[in-house]
């Protein structure tokens, strides 16, 4: 607890001396101050290795196009949301009409089409130049995708950045909140502002006061990491003494109306703090929508669902399947014939798959606790027998019973009797067999009940959520595979702040998906499709996995997608200082995988897709 305590010291310390080297050079000038002009910091070295990759000038594109939520033209103050379509249950034309319905009722979409007139009066015919999905959402507010293929993606239009004028007067700075980087993100996207999410408050807020709210972001600390500064619960006098005031310049996301007292923030756990309804960015929100009509998603994931090109009748697995979109996105384009196997390794994440199918109406998604690195099923004895007794057919996934209790006189079943005294009592059978099971019960699953037994089922236990459990697949038993690999996901945006993600980190996230990935090549059948996608805009855990996948498996191929929307991949490769050499894409593959680029006119988020193609495995791996 001292060291925590000295370490925040020293921080302080360090920003004490950056604020008295700020204040002795000029006066700061509240525009400069009161904006939202954020700069994205990096880990020097992962900096330098993204600068030898894009080149400096692009880089700092990406960067700056990281901040901002997506907007598709520079040029004007535009931002859109993505929404697909379920088409098993309505129609794009059906829902424009509703949520066209919708905003009007909210009052949203007067204000949008006013900033948008004016930007249109301001840039005339020059938006007529700009590409397909550009196009698509000039035509109105709420407007179908002219991209082929995608007319049942829906753009909603929305505006910002916006100037907002949080009423600072000389000497009399606004009431103010600053709240954690975190949930700064989440608010730029559309929330509101929790309590667990303040970290400090103007003296003297009482609940109704308008607010200015500021993010802080880690800076350096003396110790060579990351650090706030800021002990939750400080009290802010809005002048220059106030801990991380100059950092916070150009980091103000809205101004809101304080739903409690300073005092009631700090108080209680849970709870809106701030409602914002003055903000940056300005998107209707598309919480509890229509729902079972429409999703919420990147238009980079859609096109990853169209890149697998699932046909009915297949029988698909999606590795790392949570929260479900591509999942539902395959499935609908299956017209839910055939058999999507949905697997994450949490339990929670995975009910969260299962809500998202049923509100959908989807029959054909089965789900599955699973970790993708487990995900071929390691054959032994006692797992042909349960194989035999648990999976719905030879080629499937066997299942576990999630509920202990079951699972205990499920195993008893199949213990042959042989040697056993039959004449007993059923009852003093059923004992004796328990206690053979106990005796096999390892200590980790002992601490686990006695935790269970002293805090209960948990949320979704107690919900009645079941989720069954898998022992994994049998190799060549799937059609098609989806990848949608953890990673880095340095593609995401709005994002205020990078610095967590070192070499050795964006390494390890490399190291883990090639893992995941060679599970995918054991399960696809000859002659299969392996889909491959990430969020990052990191070549380690883009390009060059397809390197690895090309080099040690010489039965895959690299196939033509459809749509294609991005851009090349990343040609040639990078040697670090250690002497580590990471090779990426040869000429002529450029053209075969998609590439995301957020500073791009197209302006979605970061995001990247490979697809393989599976030949006869005879050809083995090297």
């Amino acid at each position: 607890m001292k060291k925590g305590r000295d370490l925040l010291k020293a921080i302080r310390r360090s920003y004490s001396l950056s604020l008295h080297n700020r204040t002795t050079t000029h006066q700061m000038d509240p525009s400069e101050r009161y904006c939202y002009n954020p700069i994205l910091r990096w880990n020097p070295r992962v900096e330098e290795y993204f600068i030898k990759a894009y080149g400096a000038d692009h880089f700092a594109r990406i960067s700056k196009a990281l901040t901002h939520f997506i907007k598709p033209l520079h040029s004007c103050p535009s931002c859109y949301s993505c929404v697909r379509v379920n088409t098993l249950k309505s129609t794009s034309d059906a829902v424009i009409e509703k949520l066209l319905a919708i905003l009007h009722e909210t009052g949203l979409q007067d204000a949008i089409d006013c900033i948008h007139s004016k930007s249109d009066a301001k840039f005339g015919t020059e938006r007529n130049t700009i590409d397909p999905l550009n196009a698509s959402l000039q035509t109105g507010h709420v407007t179908k995708c002219q991209l082929p293929g995608l007319d049942y993606v829906v753009f909603v239009r929305g505006s910002g950045p916006h100037t907002i004028e949080y009423g600072y007067a000389q000497d009399r700075p606004p009431k103010e909140v600053i709240v954690s980087r975190k949930c700064a993100e989440a608010v730029l996207r559309g929330a509101q502002v929790y309590v667990p999410g303040v970290l400090a408050c103007s003296g003297h807020v009482e609940k109704g006061d308008v607010v200015a709210v500021s993010v802080a972001v880690e800076q350096p600390s003396p110790d060579g990491g990351w650090g706030v500064g800021i002990t939750r619960g400080t009290v802010l006098q809005g002048v220059q003494t106030d801990p991380y005031y100059f950092e916070r310049n150009g980091l103000y996301i809205g101004q809101g109306t304080t739903m409690m007292s300073r005092a009631g923030i700090f108080r209680v756990s849970e709870g809106i703090a701030v409602d914002m309804n003055n903000r940056v960015f300005k998107l209707p929100s598309f919480h509890d929508v229509l729902e079972g009509e429409i999703f919420l998603q990147n238009l980079p994931s859609i096109i990853t669902a169209h890149a697998l090109d699932p046909q009915q009748g297949e029988r698909i697995l999606d590795m790392c399947a949570a929260p479900g979109g591509k999942t539902t996105a395959i499935a609908i384009l299956m017209k839910d014939k055939g058999e999507v196997v949905a697997v994450d390794r949490s339990h929670n994440k995975v009910l969260d798959i299962q809500k998202l199918a049923a509100e959908m109406g989807l029959n054909c998604i089965t789900t599955y606790k699973l970790d993708a690195l487990k995900a071929v099923r390691q054959r032994s004895e006692s797992n042909d027998m349960k194989t035999v007794c648990c999976s719905k057919d030879t080629m499937g996934p066997t299942s576990q019973i999630s509920d202990p209790q079951k699972l205990q006189i499920e195993e008893i079943s199949f213990i042959p009797t042989e040697g056993l005294d039959t004449d007993l009592p059923r009852e003093e059978n059923f004992s004796n067999e328990q206690t053979k099971q106990r005796t096999y019960t390892s200590k980790a699953e002992l601490r686990k009940n006695i935790r269970r037994m002293r805090n209960g089922p948990g949320r979704n236990h107690c919900a009645g959520g079941r989720v069954d459990k898998s022992e994994g697949f049998s190799p060549n038993s799937f059609d098609r595979v989806l990848l949608d690999a953890p990673c880095s996901a340095l593609g995401l945006r709005p994002r205020l702040f990078s610095g967590e993600e070192t070499i050795e980190s964006l390494r390890n996230h490399a190291k883990y998906q090639r893992r995941m990935f060679d599970q995918a090549v054991q399960l696809v059948r000859p002659g299969g499709v392996i889909a491959y996608s990430t969020c990052t805009i990191n070549p380690g855990e883009n390009e060059a996995l397809v390197r690895y996948a090309l080099d040690t498996y010489k039965f895959l191929s690299l196939a033509s997608q459809h749509p294609r929307i991005g851009g090349p991949g990343l040609l040639g490769g990078c040697e670090f200082s250690d002497g580590y050499i990471e090779e990426w894409l040869r000429p002529g593959e450029e053209d075969l995988v998609q590439r995301f680029d957020p500073s791009t006119p197209l302006d979605t988020i970061g995001f990247f897709i490979a697809k393989f193609n599976v030949g006869p495995k005879d050809a083995q791996r090297d």
